[in-house]
């Protein structure tokens, strides 16, 4: 399994489509995306959303990603292998 760490700071610049929470050393963020009719400007696809979470532990000035789920809305998870999330840690790092 490949590390994944985001600057803590970045956590702040997330933006209001993201929660984050912190207890301690641990870190939650969690997305709810659009649904796939929204995503697609078509209303007949339907309108499921589903949360991203991602868990963290926050390690000096940077928090390593643990482990991430999809949760759809009658609230299973499905694991999402962290190495998936590399593109999205670029992304928050550049904000």
């Amino acid at each position: 399994m490949k590390n994944i760490y985001i600057p803590l700071e970045k956590l702040d610049k997330l933006g209001e489509q993201y929660e984050v929470r912190r207890v301690g050393k641990e870190v939650e963020i969690v997305f709810t995306t659009p649904s796939i009719a929204e995503a697609a400007s078509n209303p007949e696809l339907g309108a499921e959303r589903r949360r991203i979470i991602i868990r963290g532990v926050v390690s000096g000035d940077v928090v390593k990603i643990a482990e991430a789920y999809v949760e759809d809305e009658a609230g299973r998870r499905t694991r999402v292998d962290v190495g998936e999330l590399e593109l999205w840690a670029e992304y928050v790092k550049n904000l």
